[in-house]
């Protein structure tokens, strides 16, 4: 009998349990589902809101494409700052929707914490807004343009591409060299323009016994001979200074950076003056080097004793 009585409790205790959870789960829903309806109007206000400034983003982008399509502005400058536009007017279009949404958001408080967040993101990835910020303002001054031919510290080469983080340059041999903008706008750079002529120089040394005049006549007509070596302005061979070895001679030419290449011309013009020189037996060797004296030259024989002279 107690048995009995025991376990009759316990069925009560379990149905009253359950009873007491399907009630609990009625009311959260009920509670959700006329929560929901009751923020209805807010949901729709605020999706209006921001298909709204959505639709302001467009009109605005399209606008700022429109008024500066005939200005010197880069393209891809155009284009980011229409998108950083786009993005700005779509994200204040959230800020308000939400104070829309939720009555009770603070929009103060948030703009305090985006402000502490932003100083920390702003200083963990100042390298990557370092170049980026220069990238812009290389882009919007334009100091040099595609083609153009940069000396930027040890390295030079033409430009092939200017990005927003990085400019990219063709160097002589062919390799490619990219270097961030950041070091870009804080570096001295020399510029040469597309197409412009760049002077090449080349130097070597003669003894004192060769006659200039011919080194230099057949200097010239070697570069003259030279492909890739300009007419206008014409080569130079200068003698450019007197040291202990020899007399220093200087040649400076010029070529189309258009359509040679700086390294090839310079190969080929330095073989060609060996040559020339060297058919007329004037010997060459770079400067402050020591003279060596090739094979079968007179130099390389043993002096005579000298005779010595007989008493009268």
């Amino acid at each position: 009998m107690p048995l009995s009585i025991q376990s009759n409790s316990s069925g009560s205790w379990l149905y009253g349990l359950g009873s007491e959870i399907q009630r609990v789960v009625w009311e959260s829903i009920n509670s959700m589902i006329t929560g929901l309806f009751a923020q209805l109007p807010y949901l729709l206000a605020g999706l209006i809101v921001l298909v709204l400034f959505w639709i302001l983003s467009k009109i605005g982008r399209r606008m700022f494409m429109a008024a500066t399509q005939r200005t010197r502005l880069d393209g891809r400058l155009r284009l980011l700052i229409s998108r950083m536009l786009a993005v700005f007017v779509v994200g204040l279009g959230v800020l308000i929707s939400l104070t829309v949404i939720v009555p009770s958001f603070n929009f103060s408080s948030m703009l305090a914490g985006l402000g502490f967040s932003s100083f920390v993101v702003g200083f963990a990835t100042k390298d990557i807004l370092n170049n980026f910020l220069s990238g812009i303002l290389i882009l919007w001054q334009q100091p040099f343009h595609i083609g153009d031919y940069l000396f930027v510290g040890k390295d030079q080469g033409k430009v092939e591409f200017i990005g927003v983080r990085a400019t990219s340059l063709r160097k002589d041999d062919g390799e490619v060299v990219l270097i961030p903008n950041g070091d870009m706008y804080s570096s001295a750079i020399t510029i040469r323009g597309a197409g412009a002529k760049r002077r090449m120089t080349l130097k070597f040394c003669v003894g004192y016994d060769e006659p200039l005049e011919e080194t230099k006549k057949l200097t010239q007509e070697a570069l003259v001979r030279t492909e890739g070596v300009v007419d206008d302005p014409s080569p130079r061979v200068l003698v450019s200074d007197l040291i202990s070895d020899g007399v220093n001679i200087t040649v400076n030419f010029w070529i189309n950076t258009n359509e040679s290449k700086p390294l090839e011309v310079f190969d080929q013009a330095a073989i060609t003056i060996i040559e020339n020189l060297d058919k007329a037996n004037i010997e060459v060797f770079p400067p402050g080097s020591m003279i060596v004296k090739r094979d079968g030259h007179a130099a390389d024989e043993e002096p005579e004793e000298p005779k010595k002279r007989s008493d009268l």
